[in-house]
């Protein structure tokens, strides 16, 4: 597998947990962002709902370059992992190098985090000759070839929650 191809494989997995899998219009990404989690919202499925309310989750991201554009983060399980959902979502601005983002009322379980920093601010990873051109980053231990799952597990303890660290990596200018 060539390292656009893998690259390519792991932006776009990135940008699925954060729900978006192709660039949109101009007027369809004020629409979505006019509409979208920011900050401290969060989007909670069914399950999540039914959660201990005392479980947090807490995702650090470093390697974060401060400026335009919004952290897109994003909890999976391994069902969702690679496609256009997440059990939790949240955006979080990048205005440091360290970013910390807290889910509350997070189910037990095995989780992936993903991360997309979208520096363009148009609601999808911009992709290059290369592969992304935007910062991105999976939970876990690095990974060569197509990412995957089990790399990217980290544990949430019910009532005790979860930590998980992402490391974000930009395209070379």
């Amino acid at each position: 597998m060539t390292k656009s191809l893998i690259l390519a494989t792991a932006a776009t997995l990135a940008l699925a947990a954060c729900g978006s899998s192709e660039p949109a219009e101009p007027a369809e990404v004020e629409d979505t962002l006019a509409d979208a989690p920011f900050e401290d919202e969060v989007i909670l499925d069914e399950a999540a709902l039914a959660a201990d309310p005392a479980t947090p989750v807490s995702v650090t991201i470093t390697g974060v370059q401060p400026g335009a554009g919004p952290l897109l983060v994003a909890l999976q399980t391994e069902g969702e992992f690679g496609q256009a959902a997440g059990a939790y979502t949240q955006t979080a601005a990048a205005d440091a190098e360290t970013v910390t983002v807290t889910f509350d009322n997070v189910e037990a379980g095995a989780y992936a985090a993903a991360v997309v920093h979208d520096t363009n601010e148009d609601g999808a990873i911009e992709m290059g000759e290369t592969g992304p051109t935007e910062g991105w980053g999976l939970s876990g231990a690095a990974q060569a070839g197509a990412p995957e799952f089990g790399p990217a597990i980290f544990e949430v303890a019910e009532g005790a929650g979860g930590n998980a660290s992402v490391m974000l990596t930009y395209p070379a200018e």
